[in-house]
């Protein structure tokens, strides 16, 4: 069983993990697995929750990313041979 750590999440702002929000910043609260934090932050060296979380979807977002273009590119190559 994992426990859970509220964390408060925000776009284009940031908040206090009491969720005092700065202006215009709408704060969004949901569940972190503990265990999964702090293994992200043993073997990211990240020093803070937030920082891991941060480097976590950084990393998550550019493994996507980058499967995403070598997809495109694949298309494209198979495209230029059935012209060809």
């Amino acid at each position: 069983m994992h426990s859970a750590l509220s964390v408060c999440a925000t776009m284009g702002g940031t908040a206090t993990r009491r969720g005092t929000e700065e202006e215009n910043v709408t704060p969004t609260w949901d569940d972190i697995d503990a265990d999964a934090l702090r293994e992200t932050m043993r073997y990211s060296g990240a020093l803070s929750e937030v920082e891991a979380i941060n480097l976590a979807l950084r990393v998550y977002a550019a493994r996507h990313r980058s499967r995403t273009e070598a997809g495109r590119e694949r298309e494209r190559r198979t495209a230029q041979r059935r012209a060809s």
